[in-house]
C-alpha cells in the first residue's frame, strides 16, 4: 500500500471534519424534532455520518500503519 500524499491527507482531513460537523449538527437538532419522520431522518443521518467518519478513520489508520 502506498503512502498517502499531502494532498490526499488534506482531502481526508476535510472529509473527516465535514462528516464530524454533519453528525454533530444532526445530533443537536435531533432532540428538537417534533415530527416522527424528521426525528427518524435525523437519527439515521447521525448514524450515517458517524459511519462515514469511522470508515474514513479506518482508511487513514490503515495507510498510517502501512507507512510504518
Amino acid at each position: 500500500m502506498q503512502a498517502l500524499t499531502t494532498k490526499e491527507l488534506n482531502y481526508l482531513d476535510d472529509l473527516l471534519g465535514g462528516e464530524a460537523l454533519l453528525a454533530k449538527t444532526c445530533a443537536i437538532a435531533l432532540p428538537t424534532a417534533t415530527q416522527q419522520d424528521v426525528h427518524q431522518f435525523l437519527h439515521h443521518a447521525v448514524a450515517e455520518h458517524q459511519r462515514r467518519h469511522d470508515e474514513l478513520m479506518h482508511v487513514l489508520t490503515s495507510h498510517q500503519n502501512a507507512a510504518h
